[in-house]
């Protein structure tokens, strides 16, 4: 299994917004194939820090997504005027070793 981590930084009080987004969000990753599962979770001392966490079958699918239109629609619901800490963004890749 493969898994894939993103994680920003919200520079402008809106991460509440931000959170309700994702509660709402329209699952359309849900559907792709080699789509496992997706955590969205904040570190306790740090709440405006958000990290997406993906689980895929494997790298390829992951791939397939993240360069394809169901990647770019998944993000319309992004709130309007939200502002990311510059510098902070960061997408890295895992092998999966065991749950």
């Amino acid at each position: 299994m493969f898994a894939a981590l993103s994680r920003f930084v919200v520079a402008n009080g809106m991460a509440d917004e931000v959170r309700q987004a994702f509660r709402g969000r329209p699952h359309l990753v849900d559907e792709v194939e080699g789509f496992v599962r997706l955590d969205v979770i904040t570190p306790v001392e740090n709440p405006d820090e958000f990290w997406l966490l993906t689980y895929w079958t494997d790298q390829e699918s992951f791939t397939r997504w993240h360069r394809g239109h169901t990647y770019k629609s998944s993000h319309a619901g992004i709130p309007k005027g939200l502002k990311l800490v510059r510098g902070e963004t960061r997408l890295s890749h895992f092998t999966h070793v065991t749950s």
